[in-house]
């Protein structure tokens, strides 16, 4: 379906590219964060054969995006190699990249083997894939999603892992809270590069709310002094912008001379972002960013909406793409987190009702072991050992079987107290578990603190303030200021033509209409002011 190809989903934030790219690092190739890096024509190789016969240049650059620090506020890759640049530059060929999956991606892989999540079919039949990751946290809020599909479109900005973290906190304690006490929380996105959101709380809580909008979002700059001169430097700039074409359009401006301010840019960024624009005199600053944010992308729009699949109500059904608010978002994420961690527990309560029942089993045949090894000796094969055993002792098939796995001589050796002491270890455990499980509190309870846990291992300062500080001026546009003060003549013929003219050498050389002449010449500036009256009233 060209939906499920294009939206993320919200159990796990991912589309169907992401997801068979990280299944098969973990699963088939081992590419956790311990182990080597590989070359990433392996990763696609192994994706194109098994999950996604779509093209190995769509998956690579489904996996370039995600080892791109510029694009996700988390990578899910680690990349070695050249994956692209701020500045629009392509990632090097597959052949030269190599990757490995980063410790967040873990968080929404490792609970797999614990039948969490259902799985299905591959496109030919021949392997099994999961049909969503059992993310530990909210990805598709955490770092965001883009795609178009037929009538619909998503574009769902990063935001900050603790922001989100504590919203879904607040709902667990308050299932009631308001969409309005949860954008107390997520204050707004916060962008992989950095920059301001200038918006009003009301136009931010209306996206949250409608699932759509837009707010505006610029760089950051400051000014340094070098010398006599002063610098304006640009620190940060809008998500989602090529830097080059940005230093490419403001060279252009100052070229053209629309702004006079500037004298000179150049791009001195390495690691951080530095753009250097040099100003003509000090404290011209404000005019050219100004005329900056008015006619350069260093402000944007950026355009918010929060298309996603919302997993269907009844068990086999058909995910719906809806345009959600915010508690839907988190409401639906939390209750597939709620579903999952009970999974998990019921997983590991059947292992280690499996595992209680074989220690059992050892425990019976000490009670006699002489007897034991007396007619595992005169049995004539493991099979009429299994049924003697089972006769004299109770025991069923699971329990023979395993006993009969240990040689005699370990059989004879084996440690009881080891035993019970295993044995009691794991009803304990048992009986915990069955407690969580019977307890919707106590349950919902693990969910909080694991993602308390999360918060903190992974949760990084906000990196894009919202709304303009108090300290920082206010910024306006006056397009006065981007006339270059010189010396001009301002020429009236007789016939009543004006004209400019910044010098001439000879009256005689002035270029007029045939026939007309030089009425009167005046010396001016680019900044006066001309006043004229006619003979109609004006």
């Amino acid at each position: 379906m060209i939906t499920a190809r294009a939206l993320p989903d919200v159990r796990d934030g991912l589309k169907p590219v992401q997801r068979r790219i990280l299944y098969a690092m973990d699963r088939n190739l081992r590419l956790r964060p311990d182990a080597r890096y590989r070359k990433s024509a392996a990763v696609i190789g192994e994706v194109m054969a098994k999950y996604h016969p779509h093209g190995d240049q769509s998956i690579y650059d489904a996996l370039v995006r995600m080892a791109q620090p510029f694009s996700l506020l988390h990578t899910l890759v680690d990349g070695q190699g050249n994956f692209g640049s701020l500045d629009g530059d392509g990632a090097a060929a597959m052949r030269y990249t190599e990757c490995k999956l980063t410790k967040l991606a873990m968080e929404l892989l490792t609970e797999l083997g614990q039948q969490t999540v259902d799985f299905r079919a591959n496109y030919d039949g021949q392997h099994q894939e999961p049909e969503v990751l059992p993310a530990q946290f909210p990805q598709m809020l955490v770092n965001g999603a883009e795609g178009i599909a037929v009538g619909m479109a998503t574009r769902i900005p990063p935001h900050n892992l603790r922001e989100v973290i504590d919203a879904c906190v607040m709902l667990i304690d308050d299932p009631e809270t308001s969409l309005s006490a949860l954008c107390r929380k997520v204050k707004g996105p916060d962008l992989p590069t950095g920059g301001s959101i200038i918006g009003t709380t009301e136009e931010l809580r209306s996206i949250y709310e409608n699932g759509r909008g837009s707010v505006k979002v610029r760089g950051v700059w400051k000014t340094e002094t070098k010398g006599r001169k002063e610098l304006l430097v640009i620190t940060e700039v809008p998500w989602g912008i090529n830097k080059g074409s940005l230093v490419e359009k403001i060279g252009g401006l100052v070229a053209a001379r629309k702004i006079p301010q500037l004298v000179d840019v150049r791009d001195e960024s390495s690691e951080e972002v530095r753009i250097v624009l040099e100003l003509r005199k000090p404290g011209e600053s404000a005019p050219a960013i100004a005329y900056l944010l008015k006619h350069s992308p260093l402000e944007m729009g950026l355009h918010v909406n929060l298309t996603c699949l919302i997993p269907p109500e009844v068990p086999g059904g058909v995910c719906t793409p809806v345009q959600a608010s915010l508690d839907l978002i988190l409401r639906k994420w939390l209750d597939f987190r709620y579903a999952t961690v009970r999974r998990r527990f019921e997983y590991e309560l059947q292992k280690l009702r499996e595992r209680i029942h074989i220690l059992e089993g050892f425990a019976a045949i000490f009670a006699d072991l002489d007897a034991a090894i007396r007619i595992i000796r005169s049995s004539e094969g493991k099979r009429d050992a299994a049924e003697r055993l089972m006769d004299h002792f109770d025991l069923d098939d699971v329990q023979v079987e395993k006993i009969l796995e240990l040689q005699l001589y370990r059989l004879a050796k084996l440690p009881i107290s080891e035993i019970l002491e295993e044995l009691e270890q794991k009803r304990e455990d048992a009986a915990r578990i069955e407690a969580i499980l019977s307890s919707t509190r106590e349950l919902w309870g693990v969910v909080r603190s694991e993602l308390l846990d999360i918060r903190k291992m992974y949760g990084r300062p906000r990196r894009t303030r919202i709304g303009v500080s108090v300290d920082e001026p206010v910024v306006e546009f006056d397009e006065s200021a981007y006339i270059v003060n010189e010396d001009a003549f301002v020429i009236v013929t007789r016939e009543g033509w004006v004209k400019r003219q910044g010098s001439f050498t000879n009256i005689d050389k002035i270029r007029i209409r045939e026939g007309d002449e030089i009425g009167w010449l005046v010396l001016a500036g680019t900044r006066a002011t001309g006043t004229f009256f006619s003979d109609q009233g004006a």
